[in-house]
């Protein structure tokens, strides 16, 4: 459901903050028929709809129970900003990038739902948001508002390409990824288009670009001075920033990072894509598997030569280590047992391995994993995790142990 103009200023008034606060049942035709005593159709409707997306897992992950619940939030938008944690991520970085240049105030284009706005107002810096639609606007300026950075943050309803945007502007742009109701990722499916957003890189002073995490690096291969960030947030990779300034241009290409920690002060931890080829050696007692952000960054090979780590097969992704990796940007696993990649020789070892919960991890496989931990699962009480890929033109399987403690 997309709520006109009109319904998202009425909730965004006192009048529609205090229908949004009331004590109505949960069952949404008893609520309609308690909220038609007082309210038209369409606000009914209207706060019924938002009461429902504040209580929506996503909404709650994203920004926190009771920041959730005081926001103005829509379907579309919801999925496509960033965490609060991310935003903080992002907007720290802005600040140090700003504070560089001599300056306070970021551009926030296309600002949706207001997200990356707060995580910028709230690392000090002064935002310009501006989006196309109307509706966006005002979803921005109440987030802003309850998230406690509206003295920060102005919001205006724009047509950002034909902003007037100073040489020496610092630019946030999280630029639409749906088109016709489906999530996009290629270059030239994105609104605003290609040449705009390429230009913006070689036309101010400094900037981070928001893009989707599964796009492939090579399609901004022939893109000057800018530098590729994948980040990642409770082991998935989520975004892909395009960072652009003059002191990112003497650094390697690509980065992974991983980030977590509380949504206010987010942690992180970086490794940058810049490493001779790993070297081969045999099987060993730890497999280390690297996040997802490394390996779309390309920075396995970083991974390894930081952590005297190495392959075992060329094209292989697993690494193999004499001891368990300490990062977020990778898990560990104690190797007790490699057979063929068969099912069967998989069963035989579990079950004298006193297997209970499996656990099954793949790559350069095709299997059902989910069908397939349900037909592995023991009768023991072990917890066991299989990693099943292929090296060569044979499968292995390694069972192992995931390391206790495990940081990601």
């Amino acid at each position: 459901m997309a709520l006109t103009l009109e319904q998202l200023e009425f909730l965004s008034r006192p009048d529609g903050a205090e229908a949004l606060s009331l004590d109505i049942p949960d069952d949404p035709l008893a609520a309609q028929m308690r909220l038609r005593k007082k309210y038209s159709y369409d606000q009914a409707c209207a706060i019924g709809h938002m009461r429902e997306l504040r209580k929506r897992p996503v909404a709650i992950a994203k920004f926190s129970r009771d920041l959730a619940g005081k926001m103005l939030l829509s379907d579309e938008l919801l999925q496509q900003c960033s965490s609060l944690r991310l935003a903080r991520y992002v907007g720290l970085r802005m600040a140090e990038m700003a504070k560089a240049a001599g300056r306070s105030e970021v551009m926030d284009l296309c600002c949706g739902l207001g997200g990356d706005a707060i995580g910028l107002a709230a690392a000090g810096l002064d935002v310009l948001g501006y989006d196309i639609s109307p509706e966006a606007v005002v979803y921005s300026a109440h987030n802003a508002s309850v998230a406690g950075v509206s003295g920060r943050t102005k919001f205006a309803a724009a047509d950002v390409t034909k902003l007037d945007i100073a040489s020496d502007a610092i630019v946030h742009i999280d630029p639409d990824r749906r088109s016709g109701g489906r999530r996009v990722v290629g270059l030239s499916e994105l609104r605003p288009g290609e040449d705009f957003l390429r230009s913006l890189t070689q036309r101010t002073s400094g900037g981070a670009m928001k893009l989707s995490a599964a796009m492939d690096f090579s399609e901004l291969d022939d893109w000057s001075n800018v530098r590729l960030e994948y980040i990642s947030e409770d082991g998935v990779c989520k975004q892909l920033i395009v960072w652009w300034s003059p002191d990112v241009s003497d650094a390697p290409p690509r980065s992974a990072t991983a980030v977590w920690g509380d949504m206010n002060a987010p942690e992180s931890e970086s490794i940058l894509a810049d490493a001779p080829p790993t070297p081969f050696g045999e099987i060993g007692p730890w497999l280390i598997e690297p996040g997802p952000e490394v390996i779309a960054a390309h920075a396995v090979d970083a991974l390894a030569a930081r952590d005297n780590l190495w392959r075992a097969h060329p094209g292989m992704l697993w690494l193999f280590g004499s001891e368990p990796v300490d990062s977020h940007l990778a898990r560990s696993y104690e190797i007790i047992e490699t057979v063929p990649g068969r099912e069967r020789e998989i069963r035989i070892a579990l079950k004298k391995l006193n297997a209970g919960l499996v656990e099954i991890k793949s790559r350069g496989v095709s299997i059902n994993t989910d069908a397939l931990q349900r037909r592995l699962r023991g009768k023991g009480d072990r917890p066991l995790v299989v990693l099943w890929t292929r090296m060569g033109d044979k499968q292995k399987a390694f069972i192992g142990v995931r390391r206790k403690n495990e940081q990601r």
